[in-house]
């Protein structure tokens, strides 16, 4: 089910007010059981995996919690870990690996050796609960948290709706013991949801969607635009994916808060970091404390000595491109992000490199790695058209225009979105210096409901007669 549908604008309500009108001993079976709808209602087929997940996942947690011996728990850790990182591999990159075997031998059809297509589609949400899943049976087998009492218990924390296709990426050490908690309906909860739940529906809505409108012809037929459009399709692509993805974990936490789950935030103002790794300290928060503490750390962090800890850097952030997708785009993407990050961790290691960028205006310094994402958004939205075949066909004739001062047509943008945009940052900078000009406004009750219904009434019309792209990231 998307958020940004006529269906979920009738589904959150009605299982909010049921939520807290049923017994309290009944609220944690009935969101059980929406969150399955939820997910069914994308395909059916997509749930047996979900439901796969969490079994697999439960009973392997069971078993080695059982065991005294730890070879045996080691077993059951990786039962739980392979199985679902398998799931991931067969429905998100089989295909993609199929096709690195045949351009690898330059294979054709007609050859014994070639391999079709399984043509699997890719399950919603997939990347999300299977990395849930694997975190949990990991720290559970360190310690770090007690494994869930029933499959019920732990079936709700991977299943619960509003983060399940797209995160936040939840850890059991957060979230677990909320959903063994009786839930009572607070004005502080519902103030607090509505204004991030309705914040998300306004970047998804009125500044991603019609972003969309923008961009999309120029990555589609890149050649009729000139070197300037180039850089505004870039620029506004990381506009979009930021208003898209921020704006579903904001409905996503919003949602949770108002049946009274608090669920970490995922952004934290990414486009106002001094540096590339700040900027990703701040971008998908969860995905990437995930990667920081399952991946890096696992791999030796920087306990190895200097040049393991940038080949161990290297290596986390290559992994986050490939997770985003199975594309050549998408390993040029990480490529560029893991080389940038080994090079500013080098460069920084400088006393002297620290403090003279230190001494650049906090102002001046996002234009660092603001340029670097915008850079990488020529790979990360490069799709194949029926013209250019390949991804990094697109990316090429972009890049080559970008550097070139090729000339051509001009984008057209309205007014109203230049100010949206603008709005946006404005919202962002004043939040990141702790100057909330709007909380006297959005903390009455009297101002905020109107509001929102407004926005609600007006979201309903639109997703009524128009076709609301979906999240970016349900593709991931």
């Amino acid at each position: 089910m998307l958020f940004n549908s006529v269906h979920y604008l009738l589904f959150a309500p009605v299982v909010i007010l049921v939520y807290f009108l049923i017994p309290k001993r009944f609220q944690g079976l009935w969101l059980f059981i929406v969150s399955l709808y939820f997910y069914a209602i994308f395909r059916i087929p997509f749930l047996i995996l979900l439901v796969f997940s969490f079994v697999i996942t439960k009973l392997s947690v069971d078993y080695m919690e059982f065991t005294s011996s730890k070879a045996k728990k080691l077993f059951w850790l990786n039962v739980a870990v392979w199985s679902n990182l398998s799931l991931l591999f067969v429905f998100k990159y089989l295909d993609f690996s199929i096709t690195v075997w045949n351009q690898t031998f330059s294979l054709t059809p007609c050859d014994p050796e070639f391999v079709q297509k399984s043509g699997i589609l890719l399950p919603m949400g997939i990347s999300f609960f299977t990395l849930q899943a694997v975190s949990y049976a990991v720290d559970v087998y360190k310690g770090v948290v007690e494994r869930a009492k029933s499959i019920f218990h732990f079936g709700l924390f991977l299943a619960f709706f509003p983060q399940l296709v797209a995160g936040p990426i939840l850890r059991a050490s957060d979230v677990l013991h909320q959903f063994l908690d009786s839930k009572d309906f607070t004005k502080e909860n519902l103030k607090q949801g509505l204004k991030q739940l309705f914040w998300g529906i306004f970047k998804k809505t009125f500044i991603a969607d019609p972003v969309s409108y923008v961009i999309d012809p120029m990555y589609a037929n890149p050649t009729e635009y000139n070197w300037i459009a180039m850089w505004i399709a870039a620029f506004l692509f990381a506009v979009q994916i930021y208003c898209d993805f921020s704006g579903y974990s904001d409905i996503a936490i919003g949602t949770a808060r108002i049946l009274g789950f608090h669920i970490p935030k995922n952004f934290d103002r990414p486009f106002l970091s001094g540096t590339l790794s700040e900027l990703w300290r701040r971008w998908h928060i969860s995905f990437s404390s995930w990667l920081r503490d399952y991946v890096y750390i696992t791999l030796g962090g920087n306990r190895r000595g200097e040049i393991m800890a940038y080949v161990n850097l290297f290596l986390t952030t290559f992994v986050s491109g490939i997770w985003h997708g199975a594309d050549w785009t998408f390993v040029f993407w990480g490529t560029l992000h893991s080389t940038m990050m080994v090079v500013e961790k080098f460069v920084f290691k400088f006393e002297t490199m620290r403090k003279a960028w230190n001494r650049v205006p906090r102002s001046i310094q996002p234009v660092y790695p603001v340029g670097v994402f915008v850079l990488s958004c020529f790979f990360f939205r490069a799709k194949a058209t029926p013209e250019v075949p390949t991804g990094m066909g697109i990316t090429k004739i972009m890049l080559e225009r970008a550097f070139t001062g090729a000339s051509g047509i001009f984008p057209q943008m309205s007014v109203s979105l230049v100010v949206l945009v603008g709005f946006l940052f404005l919202v962002d900078i004043l939040q990141d210096r702790k100057e909330d000009r709007f909380a006297f406004i959005t903390d009455n009750l009297y101002f905020l409901i109107p509001t929102c219904i407004l926005l609600y009434i007006t979201s309903f019309i639109i997703y009524s007669v128009t076709v609301s792209s979906p999240f970016l990231y349900f593709q991931f």
